[in-house]
């Protein structure tokens, strides 16, 4: 008797141990890679308060220069590169008609730096993309692609800031 109730405690602690570990896998969620939090680590570094998304794979901060954006960050698959995006304006028809895409896309043409579109129920959403290798990266060499990013965005307003536009 004392056998049997021995096994019978044996195994209900052995199942609530198990559904314990069970749920607590569960609710670990998602990682963050190891790049995007060194990536994420030296952002911070250079002053920015980063925001890592609930899914642990990208993260953002508010930039503050001749516009504000919120500048979002993530790696490629293999972890060798860091994308960084900000989403520029979204057109309605009337402005999508008006803007200049043969500007945008020769302002486009700068190293790793490029405008995409994409379709949203709220109109067509430009995008401000770059390409940031991780091999090498330094503190130095993120601020200044950051700057860029910054005076290529400034220096092109006038091609997607509808308010620049003539009436």
């Amino acid at each position: 008797m004392l056998k049997q109730r021995y096994l019978g405690v044996s195994l209900a602690l052995a199942l609530l141990l198990s559904g314990g570990l069970a749920a607590w896998a569960d609710n670990a969620g998602p990682t963050e890679p190891d790049g995007l939090s060194k990536l994420q680590t030296m952002v911070g570094n250079l002053g920015y308060t980063t925001s890592l998304d609930s899914d642990k794979q990208a993260f953002a901060i508010e930039w503050h220069g001749d516009y504000d954006y919120r500048l979002h960050f993530d790696l490629s698959k293999d972890g060798t590169l860091a994308y960084a995006y900000v989403n520029v304006n979204t057109y309605k028809p009337a402005d999508l008609a008006k803007l200049n895409l043969t500007k945008l896309l020769e302002t486009s043409d700068i190293g790793d730096f490029y405008f995409s579109m994409e379709n949203s129920t709220d109109g067509e959403s430009l995008y401000a993309n770059a390409i940031i290798p991780l091999a090498g990266l330094t503190p130095q060499s993120l601020r200044a692609m950051l700057e860029s990013i910054n005076d290529k965005l400034s220096s092109s307003s006038q091609i997607w800031d509808t308010s620049l536009w003539k009436k």
